[in-house]
């Protein structure tokens, strides 16, 4: 079997070609110093010296050769590793050498003007992924999380880091990824549910393909013209109602006060007291509902926070001493809230109310757990409770709507609002099962409604 012939390297060859031209001249003057007439020996150092100089000049050339092209790879290696420091030797000022040191001398310049651009642009672009106002994620071709910035942590609320989880566990199906779209989504989780108007595009990075998310929230844009509405709503059905109802009870008033004075001198006394029972009932429907109109009305005039450094925790103890009847589990720790100290009151009020009143007929005992932590510069304030939790979340928020028997249909919607007007928001949902017996507050809790409430945080 034949073995492939192996290559001669560049400076062997072009010293095997300086011996070959060598040999010629050296085997002429072997003939010369033959046909010579002088003494052996002279022939013998003479044939030795220039055996002698051959070999050393081809040793030299070898090695210069090699020695140049070594450092023009030790300075090529150095631009590719970012290192534009070497340069090529400036002594040489003329030929072919003095050319390709000048061509490498350019490539490390432009290389390293590159390099500086691209990483001022890196650093502009994370700086403008940092501060924008839009949740980006990157997922690989298996759905993992490679990239992301802070907005999306706040998005979905995640205290741990995001690197490596997969899309399912943020509410992202894996279908979305799969086609570039653009349209309004639900991502729902165990923990949280989120309205958001989702764009994807995909790049591609060493071969393999990644798809960005461009995630805006849009749930509280959502909320907010839909409170807008309700309020512009609100304010028609005020003056409407309200230009009817005064004229109705003051004319109801008026008739009382006639018909109560013709009864003493009438015989058909039993027909008139009818009309003033009538009348009397008309004045007060019509006093009721300019009452209740009124209550909605808070909605559009609600007043702008006074907001002012406050103990979370002292609040919240001087609520659980209004509801007796409740049995509470605060934490020892402590924060203190920039909020308007009236306010956030009413909304506790509100909230621990419905948690009173939402107590099933099977439990003995009210129980609520109240507790919070601070996560991207938001602090999330959780009341969870035993009741029969919620039957109908699509219309918590909407004005009017109740589901008891004496209740107005407010409460939730004010909470809200004052919240909005703080910067922060008010969301309720069904707990999950043992949400309170986790930690011994009651071996039976598998229903109940965690009401979240989040506020931005002063940075000190």
């Amino acid at each position: 079997m034949n073995k492939p012939k192996q290559q001669q390297s560049f400076e062997n060859s072009i010293t095997s070609a300086s011996l070959t031209i060598a040999v010629v001249p050296f085997i002429l003057l072997l003939i010369f110093l033959v046909l010579a007439d002088i003494s052996f020996y002279f022939k013998l150092i003479i044939s030795l010296f220039t055996f002698v100089v051959i070999a050393i000049g081809n040793l030299l050339i070898w090695r210069k050769l090699t020695g140049q092209l070594r450092t023009t790879t030790n300075i090529v290696e150095a631009l590719i590793t970012g290192v534009s420091t070497m340069k090529p030797s400036s002594a040489i000022q003329t030929g072919a050498l003095k050319e390709l040191n000048r061509v490498i001398n350019t490539a490390s310049e432009q290389l390293a003007e590159q390099r500086l651009l691209s990483k001022e642009h890196h650093i502009a672009m994370s700086k403008v992924l940092e501060h924008i106002n839009v949740a980006v994620i990157c997922f690989d071709e298996n759905a993992v999380v490679t990239l992301l910035n802070p907005k999306a942590k706040h998005l979905f609320s995640v205290h741990d880091e995001m690197l490596g989880m997969p899309a399912r566990s943020l509410g992202i199906e894996k279908s979305l990824l799969n086609v570039k779209q653009q349209k309004v989504v639900t991502l729902k989780t165990e923990q949280f549910e989120k309205r958001v108007f989702l764009q994807t595009d995909t790049y591609q990075l060493h071969r393999k393909t990644y798809t960005l998310l461009f995630l805006n929230d849009v749930q509280k844009l959502l909320q907010n013209e839909e409170r807008v509405a309700w309020q512009r709503l609100l304010r028609v059905l005020s003056h409407e109602i309200n230009n009817s109802l005064a004229p109705i009870a003051s004319i109801g008033e008026s008739l009382t006060v006639l018909i109560s004075k013709e009864t003493e001198s009438s015989s058909n006394s039993q027909i008139q007291q009818d009309l003033i029972d009538g009348l009397h009932i008309m004045t007060q429907r019509a006093l009721t509902l300019d009452s209740f109109i009124k209550e909605y009305q808070a909605l559009t005039r609600l007043p702008q926070p006074q907001k002012s450094l406050f103990s979370l925790r002292e609040l919240i103890v001087e609520h659980t001493e209004l509801f007796p009847e409740i049995e509470f589990k605060v934490p020892e720790k402590d924060f203190e809230v920039y909020a308007d100290r009236m306010q956030i009151s009413q909304v506790l009020v509100n909230l621990l109310k419905n948690a009173q009143q939402a107590l099933l007929p099977s439990e003995n005992k009210c129980f609520v757990k109240i507790d919070w932590h601070i996560s991207h510069n938001q602090l999330q304030l959780n009341i969870v409770d035993n009741g029969r939790g919620i039957s109908n979340p699509d219309n918590l928020f909407v004005p009017f709507y109740t589901t008891k028997a004496k209740g107005s249909g407010i409460g939730l919607v004010l909470s809200r609002q004052i919240l909005f007007n703080h910067g922060g928001d008010l969301s309720l949902r069904n707990n999950q099962p043992n949400a309170l017996n986790k930690d011994g507050d009651n071996s039976n809790a598998s229903t109940g409604a965690c009401a979240i409430l989040t506020l931005p945080i002063v940075l000190k």
